[in-house]
């Protein structure tokens, strides 16, 4: 039996980067840690469409990192305040992909063996139905 995804990403809070986005702002890439892959992008994408408040984080998929911006005049507390938000954010993220990689799993669970739907509905039924058919005469 197939073992569900079960997605843990977490930020690399080491590898953060800054740089100056302008006079007023200053830009933040923190590097992400675990598996991100389609199925974790499009939770990623679904996460901040539901909640607007966190469309300040962009998802930057091929280099593997989300990115935000504060004002120049936030100090270490705000930016903390985000980073801690941006954890909460991967946190559901995770749980919506893990939630949608089992998803996928069941239909495959409830399909029928192919062994099986091959003797309700295949030829070796249609060969009983018609041996039971002759053979009342």
């Amino acid at each position: 039996m197939e073992k569900p995804i079960v997605y843990d990403v977490t930020l690399d809070q080491a590898g953060m980067d800054w740089q100056k986005a302008g006079p007023l702002f200053e830009r933040y890439a923190v590097g992400l840690i675990g598996r991100v892959d389609r199925r974790w992008v499009e939770s990623y994408t679904r996460v901040t469409k539901e909640r607007p408040n966190l469309a300040r984080f962009r998802l930057e998929p091929a280099a593997g990192q989300v990115s935000f911006t504060c004002r120049a005049t936030d100090g270490p507390a705000e930016v903390m305040g985000v980073l801690k938000r941006l954890e909460d954010m991967i946190g559901l993220v995770n749980e919506a992909a893990t939630a949608a990689a089992m998803a996928e799993l069941e239909p495959a669970k409830a399909k029928t063996p192919p062994a099986a739907a091959e003797t309700a509905h295949g030829p070796a039924a249609l060969a009983a139905g018609l041996f039971a058919r002759l053979s009342r005469r």
